[in-house]
């Protein structure tokens, strides 16, 4: 209860602050959201060593995929893009590239990083959901966040869900969600 009111005060301060003519501060802020999806088979049938956000997991199955399938970090380059009203990872790193082919998905996440900062955009955090039923993402999310955070420089949260015994059981499926901010002060 003390936290509450804590913020309550905190956000009339502010209020306050800023309404007093004080500062005259123009705020955009916007959300991306950002989708992947990536069948998971055996390497036998074509599947990768698994990675979740840059984390390599010892696992018997594999995103199918013609980067490294890090099915994580394209959502989440999908959102900054997105948020900044920049192209999407597809048009920038087609997968009818050679050049993209095998790629490490952390090449794709740093240009999204580096368009946001040329357009003068900070990262406000990042929510990313995992949906599948092997690996569980319960036991690797503070490695899997510390990693992201190194490379974003922002909170990042991450959840895992499983599929529930629906018929996408052998995927990997991520939604993630950007806030980016910029401002000027007059």
């Amino acid at each position: 209860m003390n936290n509450v009111l804590l913020i309550c005060r905190i956000v009339f301060m502010v209020h306050r602050h800023f309404d007093s003519g004080e500062y005259n501060v123009t705020m955009d802020i916007r959300v991306g959201h950002g989708y992947d999806l990536h069948r998971l088979d055996s390497p036998e049938n074509g599947g990768k060593k698994m990675v979740i956000g840059g984390v390599y997991i010892d696992s018997e199955i594999g995103p199918v995929a013609h980067s490294d399938g890090d099915a994580v970090m394209h959502a989440m380059t999908d959102a900054l893009l997105s948020a900044i009203g920049d192209s999407d990872l597809g048009t920038l790193f087609p997968n009818t590239s050679d050049e993209n082919e095998n790629r490490d998905s952390k090449e794709f996440l740093a240009e999204a990083v580096t368009r946001a900062n040329a357009g003068g955009w900070a990262i406000g955090n990042i929510d990313v959901t995992v949906l599948c039923d092997e690996p569980k993402i319960g036991p690797l999310r503070e490695k899997i966040c510390a990693n992201l955070r190194s490379f974003v420089g922002a909170p990042i949260t991450i959840k895992g869900k499983s599929h529930e015994g629906t018929n996408r059981g052998g995927a990997i499926e991520v939604h993630a969600v950007a806030l980016v901010q910029r401002g000027v002060q007059t």
